[in-house]
């Protein structure tokens, strides 16, 4: 299921349509950048923006997509960050040590996080698709650079996947990382989810004849 937010435009007025666009969704990414579901309205949304609710509800429809395009923003930006991490990591280096960098880096990236923008962005996609969306498939797209870290690993502590395996096992890696946040588990976060995180990766990802 494709969750990305589109947004279709009038046919006339096109550029000065796209400005006001532009302008709504950049104040929606200030709001979010807050932190706070609270301010996630139209009243928010059109002090920032200085436009009328009026002129948003024409360029958006509801105005929740605004936050919902602003939120999937910020995630695709982390989830950037994440692939420079892939693409940076030492070709040396183990797979304990990969998890271990990428567990704290994940950690100390949605500690800053808000669970209940997370939970807003979910609930608002199930609304607009009448049923709970694919949360995790943004994920996907560290497959390839993944499978790139691998093949030029030379400790010998990766196991090579496929491409479609690589999917699974990052989409599988996101719910043990991510979930216990977003649920409030009071494990989130903690060194004993630390502890199981990154022992459950080396034992999803690692090549069991070095373990």
């Amino acid at each position: 299921m494709n969750d990305k937010l589109y947004i279709e435009l009038p046919e006339t007025k096109q550029s000065r349509s796209e400005k006001t666009l532009e302008d709504i969704l950049q104040a929606a990414y200030e709001i979010v950048e807050l932190a706070d579901p609270s301010l996630f309205n139209g009243r928010s949304l059109a002090k920032k923006s200085g436009y009328a609710l009026g002129t948003m509800n024409k360029r958006l429809g509801p105005i929740e997509n605004a936050f919902v395009w602003a939120i999937s923003k910020g995630r695709d930006l982390h989830v950037e960050s994440m692939k420079k991490k892939f693409e940076q990591f030492d070709s040396h280096l183990s797979i304990q040590t990969f998890f271990e960098v990428m567990v704290d880096f994940f950690f100390n990236t949605i500690k800053n996080v808000n669970p209940m923008v997370i939970r807003f962005y979910e609930d608002c996609l199930t609304r607009q698709n009448k049923q709970p969306p694919d949360v995790h498939s943004f994920i996907d797209v560290l497959a390839k650079p993944y499978i790139d870290l691998v093949q030029r690993n030379q400790s010998n502590s990766f196991r090579q996947v496929s491409e479609q395996e690589a999917i699974l096992l990052l989409r599988a890696t996101l719910t043990l990382l991510e979930r216990p946040f977003v649920e409030l588990n009071p494990i989130a976060g903690t060194e004993d989810h630390r502890v199981i995180a990154i022992s459950t990766l080396v034992g999803m990802f690692g090549n069991s004849t070095i373990r």
